[in-house]
């Protein structure tokens, strides 16, 4: 073997060398591109800015439905089972709790690219949406906008019943469920009762 053909013969080896590593290179970046796809379709949606309870639903999807809370009755629920409540002091298309209110009371927004709720088994009533002055697309029951509350940790609670004599669980015909006693529904100054 001469040296001409030594050298091309080492070329070659190098050559093969770096196009391995380069095969593998791309090989490892289409499965890490395949891998963050299937991560970005699974992500749930966001929920505009709302500190309303996880729901369990599935994705591009929202259900209100009725839910039997133990000292207060069948009332609405949303999807993960939290009560949804209602400010007395507000009407059809006027929202009032805005700032800190949000903090206790979590409106309940549709999350993006969600364009309606759907109702559950049990509710004659009509469930639309209002813009919030705030920001977000509020998710309404014959009209009144709809609430959480910071105080329930756990579905199936009703922490915010009759709180300041102007927050109440709604109910399937879109009232108030029955105030509790006037000693616990007096709440003090951190329910804004607007």
């Amino acid at each position: 073997m001469d040296v001409n053909e030594a050298d091309t013969n080492e070329g070659d080896t190098m050559r093969q060398i770096r196009l391995r590593k380069l095969r593998s290179l791309l090989i490892a970046s289409l499965a890490a591109v395949a891998l963050l796809s299937a991560c970005a379709k699974s992500s749930t949606p966001s929920s505009g800015g709302s500190t309303t309870p996880p729901s369990s639903a599935a994705a591009g999807s929202m259900k209100i439905a009725s839910s039997d809370v133990s000292g207060v009755g069948t009332v609405l629920a949303n999807d993960a089972g939290f009560t949804l409540y209602h400010l007395k002091t507000e009407t059809p298309g006027k929202i009032v709790c805005t700032g800190s209110c949000v903090g206790v009371w979590p409106p309940v927004l549709l999350p993006a690219g969600v364009m309606a709720a759907h109702a559950g088994m049990g509710l004659p009533g009509k469930l639309g949406t209002i813009h919030r002055p705030d920001g977000g697309t509020q998710v309404t029951y014959n009209g009144f906008p709809l609430y959480t509350y910071s105080g329930d940790t756990a579905a199936g609670q009703a922490n915010g019943q009759g709180i300041q004599g102007v927050w109440f669980a709604v109910t399937s015909t879109g009232g108030g469920a029955t105030p509790p006693s006037a000693s616990s529904s007096s709440g003090g100054g951190t329910g804004y009762g607007y």
